[in-house]
Parts: C-alpha cells; structure tokens; sequence
C-alpha cells in the first residue's frame, strides 16, 4: 500500500517491508487485558493448540521461547492428524510473524484503491463502524447492511450470522456455500439426517481407523485428500490402502490419489450427475442393492401420487417421534394398504411399480427413481463424460460387489448449477446399497461433545432475533431456499441488488475473510458493485486486494494466536493462543464489540444483547471468548482453563463413540426404533421434503416464505452445462477447451499466497494442459500463457502433462500480494475467478453458480505478468521479523 504522510507518523503503511511499528502502544481507549501471553523467561514452553491453515485443526505442539512461536510439530494425540502437518500449517510461523501482517485499525485517508490509510485505535473504529451501520439502518433500513466471510484463516462463521440477525439484516454470505460444500450438507442432512460423507470437511470418520474398519472399497468422488487435507484425510487413505481397500477416483486430474487407485475415471468436468445416474440405473438393473434395507428403511416402497408428486398417507402424525403413515401396494391383496411405522410383517409390499386406483395414477419412489435413471445406460455415460464404458462398468462392480464400502464426495460437484443433484445422486447410491451406520460405512451419527449447539463452533446463532418481515427480505432466499440450513444469503442476487437498485440497494458491507475478489466468481463485477457501496469493512489478517478497496481495516488474529474449542472424533481439543502481537482481535469478539457499539449508539435490540433475559439461551455478548467457552463446557463440568490444562479431553471412550445402527436403537419415549433423522424416520431416496421447501422453507425457514419459481425436483437430474462443449455451437468453437479447478496441497482458498517458502514451492498458478491441446495451440513448458472465456482474461504458467484429460484445463486460483500497490490491486493477473461465471443459471435449490466446467481458450503470451514474483530471492522480503509479544487488549 502507498503511504503519504499528512503529518509525521500520522499516516502509516500497512503492507511496506518490516510492517508497522512492533512497540506496543496502547492507545487512549485500550487497556491491558487478562489473556495469557506467551513466556518471560528463557526456557521453551510447549503449548498444545490446533492449527487453522486450513479447515481441519490438526494438532500441534507450539515451541515458544520468550514468549516467540519458534517451532511446530504436530500432536500424535490428534486421532485424525496422527501428529502429521502439511506444508500449510508449517508455515504457521511465516504467517505469524509476516512483515505486512496487519498490526492495528487502519481508517482510508485517500480515495478507495488509493491504499492511503490513517493508524486510528479501536475506540475511533468501532465509533465510525456503529455510526455508518446505524445511520444505513435508520435512512434505508437493516437489510441495506451485509456482511459476508469465507473459509480461508480463522472463519467462526456464526458469528457473523449472530451479528445480523441481532442487528436486523437477513443479508450475509459466504462465496463458498452453495459452491463448496452446503449441497452436500443439504442433500445428506434431508436424505438420512446424519453427517456427510466429505473427507475435506472432517467427516467419514470411519476412514481415520484402519485397524478397525471393515471397509473394502472407497470411492474419491471429486475429491483428492492427499493434496486437500494431507495430514488427516490424505493419511487416512494412504493408511487404508497398505491395509488392502480398494480405491476408485473420478477426477479429470491424474492426482496422487488417482495415481494410486485401482480404477481412475478422468471425467469431463460438470458432467457428473450423468455418471452417478449411471451408477444408480446399473444397481437397480443388476439388483445389486441391499433388498432387505431399501424395502424396510427407505421410503421407495411408499406411494407416490403422479399428478401431485407427493406420497400418499394414510394419517399424519401431529407426534415428532412419530411418523405420518404412508401407503403401500400390498401385492397380497393388489390394494393400497397403509404401512404402520417402522413395518407390518402381514403386508407384503410392491417395491417396483404403477398403479391405477379411482382414476388417479400412483407409483412406488422406486419405480419413479428407475424411470429417471433408466435412459444413463453405461453407453451414455461414456458419451456425456467421455469415459470408457468398460471402465465404468468396472468401477460401479468394485464398489458394489466388494463392500462394505462408500463414496466421499468432494467440492468438485458443488461447483456447477448440477450440485444438489450431484449429492442427492451420491447419496442415493450408499443408501441404496444400505452403506449406513453399519462398521465400514461414512455416513454415520457417531456421538457428539455435546458441548455445541451449533456445528463446529460454539456461537449461538440467535435466529429467533431476526424479525420474520426482515427473513423475507433476505436476497436470494425466497428462490434458493435451500441457503436456509446456514442462514445465508445468495452472492449474485447481493451482487445484482447492488448494481440495480431492486429489489433494494445494499449500502454498507462488512467483510471478513482473505480475497473476496479472488473467491467470488466474475470478480470484475464486483469491483463495479464496490464502487456503488457506501462504506465498507474489511477484518483480516493482512491486507489483501479486498482491503484496498475498503474504509476501515480490522486486524485479527492469526491461528496461533487464537482461543477456540475443537472436537475431533471422541476427543476436545483447546486451540490456545501461543503468543499476542500487536493490537489483533480474535474476529469471534470483533464482532460482539461492533455489536455492543452498535447498542451504545441507541439500537435496541443490539442495546438488548447485554440483557440475559432477553437473550436466553443465547447468551449477552461477550468481552472474551473464554466465557463462551466457560458456558458450553460446564455441560461436561468442566472450564476453560481447565481444559487447555488437560487437553486433548476424551469425552468418551472410542467403543461408545463409534454408535453404528443408530436407526435400530429404540426411541424410549415410542418403544419403536429410533429411525433416521427425516420426516419419515427412513431414508428418503424419493425426496419429496424438497417440494416442501421449494413451497415454504420449511423445516430451515420459521415462518413460511413466498414459494419459489418452481418446485424442486424430489429427484436428482442431470443438468448439461450451460457451455458445453458438446453443443457443436459458436461458443465451444471459439472457447474449445473445459476449465476445471481444484485444490494443490500448498494453499488453502485464497490464503498463504503471501508466504515465502510456500511461494518458493509455487509461485504461479499452473495451466495444465494435455499435450495433445499444446500442440495444436502452440504451448509447450514452462510457457506463459493467455486464458480467457467471454468474461475475462488472465495469465498461467503452462504445465504440459498427460495428467489432465485431453479437452480440459485446470488452473488453481491465485492472487498476488506483491502487486498490491499496482492499478491490479493483486486480483487481476492470474486469478481464474475472473473467468467464472457468476449469473443464471444457478442451481434450483441453492443458487450455485459456474465456477468450474465453462469454457475457454488459450494462446502464448510473451511474458508473465509485470511485477509478479517467480524467483526465489524475490520472497525473501516476506521472511518472518522477530516480533516481542504483547498484552492482549480489549476495548472500554
């Protein structure tokens, strides 16, 4: 960022070489706060804590001397890390003690983009902040103010949900969401009601037991462990394989995993719902499902009514432990008969068929899935996907024939308008294959802490705040219902509200995580929509192209710096601080302290967040996360401090965690099996709960929302992309080649870019390309090369390789930290997310947009981009300063 002085020491540079100041100044409105700070003595101390490079908090034992982080390794009481670390959470010190970390509020002096700031202290930013959200608030209402975040550095996603519904905004979002893992939360959640089956996410929790698990066949569906979460999940594989399982990956990439699978399908990107289609018509085809399973806990044998797409009933329960009653074809007696839960041994139900009763048509759920599936032959998959029918067929028999077995489903299908149905199809094929809850399966509901309301953090998200009139307001939320499992909000309709004015105009937005630009797709777009914005926050670690562009910089606090509960497998771990720097804020209590400013300023309910009886169990706000964390452990009788003593804390023992056949146990309160966590107490392979929210927003949505331009569809379909190279048109002639994506093992979203020795390893983003396609356009390796689909245009390092299907590219996304003070801001050289496709056609259920399997085209270009790092020596800059720790603070 350029610097230029008003008056000496007034203006600062947040991002020069040696960063600001390191002396600690307390400012007038900080006082020295109680966290624990790292040692005054000369003896090393080891800290146990868990890293946050990525999402998976691997253990780690933290070296500190005099109070300085000065070594990590991992800890081998970590059940899923094994005391492994990946290159990522290395680089924790490089990151900790980066130069151009940010040290303190910084407030804009020049124009935005201008990368002219002012030092102001909390006090002053916290005033500015409630005066701008209070003043859209009062002027044009709560729902002009946004805020988003994103998965890359220390995300507590709910509290940013907290923060909005107590203030009274329905508008928050996450660009990942519907693009990286909430359609497989959603499929799966509404499916069978237990965890997903994604290894990237900290699930399939079965794998991270090789000694013990009975699985024989494991499908990587789009997903590649070793280069996305090496140390857990790409272990865990590893692990699993020198113990005899099979593996089968459907990746366009030759990855590590595909490298050493028995099977590799090299897919065409976004054509993936066509071969789980497949997959599920050769099972029913060949009867290899589990009969037993699907006629007992599935609800495939229930009537459905043709012209209504609902199942029948013979009586609805007003009893949530007891389902409604559904009909069924008793071929005894070749009538409707209904099925009392969970069966009658005296009924001998039709599981295939149509029926005629009265006039009205009805058929079974599987009779209605087969009809679906029965055009994807194997010859038709081959032709969609590209793929060798042989192949398929090989695959689809490894997995059913040599089980146990399960599919992990990776990010790679969340990242077309197809991505619900993809995880609805997945699915479809374990439940199917009965691949749940028994020992060898992923889909589980292994016991929890119980020390969590919310998934994975503690924050209680307090929606009951949000008034109903201001939930209907929410942009993109009455069409995508689907975002209601996590609140949000639909990127592209904040997006196009900004630029339009309609249904309203977002004003203020407060953002926290690393790059949006370099996360949301058409980035350019939203460099318009920024320029239309009237104030603007950004809370990071360190400046990033975002942050030119924004009125107030907030520092947080790196990982190692950071309080948090982790709970991994039977065990809780304390992520604690190992030191402080400067004046960084732990985001969790960022966001209580906006709040509470925002009370001074006279908003009530913000005022109401210090009430407890107003709050409930929702808590008051907070000055520090310990009494958070102070209040959800008291369930285990135990405290904070108490457990960064003893940590990890085995809340359970693994025989008593591991709780297979949970749908068998008995529900005391029925005296019938417990069943499965959906309306039907059984595995709905025939959706029709998607009808249901498509029509209200219900079971996420309290109140009943407008309905939605459709209904969704209770079963999964394939959807061609909308640029296809198989439509012979203009466009695929112009823009021949399909872009993919997908993570390398060095980088986490848009993290880490700024890190020397991850930048020494890889320093530009890679074009791969198959030689077949550089020859014909002219590149070979090592070349600088142009890409470019119809929205943008952007450079890549060629990497010429068979180990990418012929046809396809893949770039990784990337921005540049060393171009910050260049007309780029960092976010235009190399950053794929330029080429993406941010508008319609989205995904029925969620909004999901194109941010892989469009196309594009490729050229040489003469040089790399100008000023963008390539050598060693140019990142020495960036090498870690030796920084004294400092007081924690907090704000009177």
């Amino acid at each position: 960022m350029q610097a230029t002085p008003l008056a000496k020491g007034d203006i600062l540079n947040a991002i020069r070489i040696g960063g600001l100041p390191s002396t600690h100044d307390t400012g007038r409105s900080l006082v020295k706060g109680t966290a624990d700070t790292a040692n005054t003595v000369s003896s090393v101390k080891k800290i146990k804590t868990n890293c946050r490079a990525c999402i998976q908090n691997c253990g780690v034992i933290a070296h500190v001397k005099n109070g300085r982080v000065i070594k990590l390794e991992g800890n081998p009481e970590d059940p899923m890390s094994k005391g492994r670390m990946c290159a990522k959470g290395l680089s924790g010190i490089q990151a900790l003690y980066h130069p151009n970390r940010n040290k303190y509020p910084m407030m804009r002096v020049g124009k935005r983009g201008e990368n002219k700031w002012k030092r102001i202290s909390w006090d002053e930013a916290l005033d500015i902040i409630a005066d701008k959200l209070m003043d859209a608030r009062e002027h044009y209402g709560a729902e002009t103010v946004f805020c988003s975040t994103g998965g890359g550095g220390n995300p507590e996603i709910w509290s940013i949900a907290r923060f909005c519904n107590i203030f009274g905004t329905p508008n928050w979002f996450e660009p990942g969401c519907a693009q990286c893992y909430l359609p497989r939360v959603l499929s799966y959640t509404m499916m069978y009601g237990g965890d997903d089956p994604s290894i990237a996410d900290s699930n399939a929790l079965e794998l991270y037991y090789p000694e013990d698990t009975p699985i024989k066949t494991l499908v990587l569906w789009g997903t590649a462990p070793s280069y996305s979460c090496p140390a857990t999940g790409g272990g865990a594989v590893a692990d699993l394989r020198s113990n005899g399982v099979k593996t089968v990956v459907i990746d366009p990439r030759f990855t590590p995993d595909a490298a050493k699978s028995d099977i590799w399908l090299p897919i065409r990107p976004g054509s993936d719902v066509a071969l789980l289609l497949c997959w599920v018509r050769y099972i029913l085809e060949h009867q290899l499902y589990d009969h037993d399973f699907v006629m007992k806990w599935t609800n495939l044998p229930y009537l459905v009514d043709v012209s209504t797409k609902m199942q029948v009933r013979a009586k609805v329960s007003d009893n949530p432990d007891i389902p409604d009653t559904f009909m069924v074809w008793d071929t005894k007696t070749n009538t409707m008969q209904p099925m009392e839960y969970p069966w009658n041994d005296e009924l001998s139900p039709a599981l295939d068929g149509s029926f005629l009763v009265d006039g009205a048509a009805y058929k079974t759920g599987f009779q209605l899935l087969w009809e679906r599936v029965e055009p994807f032959t194997l010859e038709k998959a081959a032709e969609l996907c590209l793929l060798d029918a042989s192949k398929i067929e090989e695959a689809i028999n490894l997995f059913a024939k040599n089980t146990p077995s399960g599919i992990a489903l990776g990010v790679a299908t969340d990242q077309t308008p197809n991505s619900v149905q993809a995880a609805m199809a997945a699915a479809t094929i374990d439940l199917l294959m009965g691949n749940v809850e028994k020992p060898g399966a992923l889909l589980q509901r292994f016991r929890k802490s119980g020390v969590f309301d919310m998934p994975f953090y503690p924050v209680p998200i307090a929606a009951d705040r949000l008034p109903q009139e201001q939930l209907k307001k929410r942009l993109g939320g009455n069409e995508y219902k689907g975002l209601g499992i996590w609140y949000a909000g639909h990127p592209s309709s904040v997006l196009e509200a900004i630029l339009t004015g309609k249904p309203y105009k977002p004003r203020v937005w407060i953002e926290r995580s690393g790059n949006k630009l370099g996360a949301v797709a058409n980035s350019q777009r939203w460099e318009e929509a920024i320029k239309e914005l009237d104030f603007i926050v950004h809370m990071y670690m360190y400046p990033t192209s975002f942050s030119a562009y924004a009125d107030i910089l907030l520092p947080t606090e790196e990982w190692l710096e950071t309080d948090m509960m982790i709970e991994i497998c039977n065990k809780l771990f304390a992520r604690q601080a190992a030191t402080h720097l400067w004046e960084t804020v732990d985001e969790t209590v960022i966001w209580s302290m906006i709040a509470k400013r925002c009370g001074d300023k006279g908003h009530e309910a913000c005022a109401k967040a210090f009430d407890a009886e107003y709050m409930g169990k929702d808590l008051p706000y907070w000055d520090k996360v310990d009494e958070i964390f102070d209040h959800f452990l008291s369930r285990l009788g135990l405290t904070w401090d108490q457990l960064k003593e003893i940590t990890p804390y085995v809340f359970m023992p693994t025989e008593e965690w591991k709780s297979y056949y949970v749908y068998q146990q008995e529900n005391p309160r029925t005296g019938k099996p417990e069943g499965f966590h959906t309306p039907s107490k059984k595995c709905e392979i025939y959706l029709e709960s998607m009808i249901t929210l498509a029509r209200t927003g219900r079971p996420f949505s309290p109140c009943d929302l407008p309905p939605a331009s459709k209904d969704y569809d209770p079963l999964p379909y394939y959807l061609e992309p909308h640029e296809s190279p198989l439509d012979g048109g203009t466009l695929s002639s112009e823009y021949p080649l399909v872009m993919t994506g997908g993570r390398i093992p060095f980088y986490h979203h848009n993290t880490l870019r700024n890190i020397p020795w991850l930048r020494e390893i890889y320093p530009v983003p890679e074009l791969w390309i198959h030689p077949q396609d550089a020859a014909v356009y002219g590149l070979s390796e090592g070349d600088w090369a142009w890409v470019e689909s119809k929205r943008g245009k952007i450079r890549a390092l060629a990497s010429v390789t068979e180990g990418i299907k012929p046809g396809t590219v893949y770039m990784e996304r990337f921005w540049n930290p060393e171009t910050l003070n260049t007309e780029t801001h960092g976010w235009k050289e190399m950053n794929v997310n330029m080429l993406t496709k941010e508008d319609a056609p989205f995904n029925d259920v969620v909004g999901t947009y194109t941010l892989r399997a469009f196309l594009v085209k490729v050229s040489r270009a003469d040089a790399p981009p100008e000023g963008v790092f390539t050598k060693p020596e140019d990142f020495k800059q960036w090498l870690p300063q030796s920084s004294d720790p400092t007081e924690g603070v907090r704000v009177k």
